[in-house]
């Protein structure tokens, strides 16, 4: 998958950004952090621009995840797990996942939706529970727009500064993921514990 989406954006340039990073705001397992990273990286190796690498990459996620807010928004939850349980699996996608990320939506709001645009996947499972709950699209757009512009030039500017390092830079990415892959499953049986008791004490 790496060495497919370097290739693509050492190929194509602005255009490949564009395209990836609308995606990897629709689909979860386009990793951001690879392709901003390696346009960062192009930025000192060829003439690509780190603001107009900045402006492409903060607008395609924009139109990716308002893209996204509207599907969940028009689609039930009921048939929106069924279609995921059905065909997500071409896209590393279950509907528990999806179901996850609406729980934690539920219970920390407008705070996850903002938190979450720094944590690889839930970056874009955020987005559903979001259209799902039908929150405020204005507020939404806001806090994402802030927290994806906070991502974007910080990969952008950590490519660009190692460049050199390619390798350890990479390694360091997904050491950075599976720390908040844990600290997410953490999180979620802590959430789990607290609701089965709660339930236990009602009864």
């Amino acid at each position: 998958m790496e060495q497919i989406l370097t290739n693509f954006i050492n190929t194509w340039g602005y255009t490949a950004i564009a395209i990836l990073i609308l995606l990897e705001n629709i689909l979860p397992f386009i990793p951001s952090e690879i392709i901003l990273t390696f346009a960062g990286l192009m930025t000192v190796k060829s003439d690509l621009s780190i603001p107009l690498l900045f402006m492409i990459s903060t607008i395609a996620s924009l139109i990716g995840l308002i893209l996204l807010y509207y599907i969940s928004s028009i689609i039930s939850e009921p048939r929106l797990y069924r279609f995921v349980d059905k065909y997500g699996k071409w896209i590393k996608l279950r509907g528990k996942d999806i179901a996850r990320a609406n729980e934690w939506f539920k219970k920390y709001g407008a705070i996850a939706v903002f938190i979450c645009r720094f944590i690889p996947v839930l970056r874009v499972l955020i987005t559903i529970p979001a259209g799902i709950n039908r929150m405020n699209i204005i507020l939404f757009t806001v806090l994402s727009l802030i927290g994806t512009t906070i991502w974007n030039i910080a990969l952008i500017f950590l490519g660009s500064m190692l460049s050199n390092s390619w390798d350890v830079l990479m390694n360091g990415l997904h050491t950075y993921s599976y720390i908040m892959y844990i600290v997410i499953t953490i999180a979620i049986i802590y959430l789990c514990i607290r609701i089965y008791k709660k339930n236990s004490t009602q009864q």
